[in-house]
């Protein structure tokens, strides 16, 4: 089968592999779509603090933000069957150690990251992908596998949501225009935020984020952010802010931009140390600071979510483009028009 590897800082290409065999908890999937993250960019030109502290080890098949169809199944696979639409989790776990045993995957102590860091999985930029059953999860009827490849970024961006107390008087900000700041903006509108504001820095994709039904949004290029936001809100600041920029300058953003008691989620990784941080501001306004990694369940939660409610998010998919173009749209220079590339993969619905 075709995969796609990078095999050092800057360098990959198009190896054949393989097809896996199965054991009898593991699935077969037939890769449908795979999204691009932010990750695998930096995984890729090496750029990445990943790299740096030694975390990384090539040759990596990156890819994990993946949605497909079952090919075939193991012998004591039970949950899902060959032709089912499925989505999975960005992490495996070793069903060895004590948490494993007893169910526990989240808290597992030898999981495997799928497609980027310390225990790489082999990740889904290939024809096919092989999970156990336990990180499988079957799709409901009328989810479209192009939409459905958005469930990773959606797990993540749950995490941060998931632990914010929203209701119709809440005030929301959520800081990026990448797809994980897409994703918390529209499930903070689903969870029943009163007031959503996306705050970013390209006219482009804050223009996409007004189609995603929120309050507003908020070019911090323009102006102020902390004074917009007070002019929208009638002088009110943000009760949850979640901040999925990965830029450090915007970590001290989201404490002025925080009311006091206010509660801000990091949702992503930064490329390099903080520093300036006005750490008073935090202490003074009595704010809470959560640190956000993907949970076992949240992608299960995002795909049921799918299911029941409109997160109008099919423009955030800006760019579709066919596996053997995957090396050109991983190098492209000008991003600043991507909010998300899904890679479609040879035969594969939509």
């Amino acid at each position: 089968m075709k995969t796609f590897q990078t095999t050092a800082p800057g360098e990959g290409g198009y190896f054949d592999v393989p097809v896996p065999v199965l054991a009898a908890d593991e699935v077969l999937v037939k890769v449908s779509y795979c999204g691009i993250c932010g990750t695998d960019y930096a995984l890729y030109s090496g750029n990445s603090s990943f790299v740096e502290n030694g975390q990384v080890t090539y040759p990596i098949r990156l890819g994990h933000e993946w949605s497909g169809v079952v090919e075939s199944v193991g012998s004591g696979v039970t949950k899902v069957k060959a032709g089912d639409p499925v989505v999975g989790d960005n992490f495996v776990s070793c069903n060895e150690c004590p948490a494993c045993l007893k169910g526990d995957y989240n808290n597992c102590t030898g999981r495997h990251n799928v497609g980027t860091i310390d225990l790489c999985w082999p990740g889904s930029f290939a024809e096919y992908y092989m999970v156990p059953e336990r990180h499988v999860y079957k799709l409901a009827e009328g989810i479209s596998l192009k939409e459905a490849a958005l469930c990773e970024p959606l797990s993540v961006a749950y995490g941060g949501v998931r632990k914010m107390d929203m209701n119709e008087d809440s005030v929301v900000v959520v800081i990026g225009t990448g797809s994980i700041g897409m994703a918390a903006a529209a499930l903070s509108r689903w969870k029943g935020a009163g007031q959503v504001y996306l705050i970013g820095r390209n006219s482009f994709k804050l223009e996409i984020a007004k189609s995603l039904g929120i309050t507003g949004v908020i070019n911090s290029k323009e102006c102020d952010p902390v004074e917009e936001l007070k002019r929208l809100t009638g002088g009110r600041l943000a009760d949850y802010i979640i901040e999925c920029s990965g830029n450090p300058s915007t970590v001290q953003q989201s404490l002025d931009l925080a009311t006091r008691k206010g509660k801000i989620a990091l949702v992503g990784f930064y490329e390099s140390r903080l520093s300036g941080l006005e750490i008073d501001t935090l202490v003074s306004k009595e704010i809470t600071l959560i640190g956000i990694m993907g949970e076992y369940g949240n992608l299960e939660a995002v795909a049921n979510i799918m299911s029941e409610y409109d997160l109008k998010l099919s423009s955030v998919i800006t760019e579709v483009v066919p596996f053997d173009k995957l090396k050109e749209a991983i190098v492209a220079e000008d991003k600043s028009r991507v909010i998300k590339t899904m890679v479609k993969m040879e035969g594969a619905d939509e």
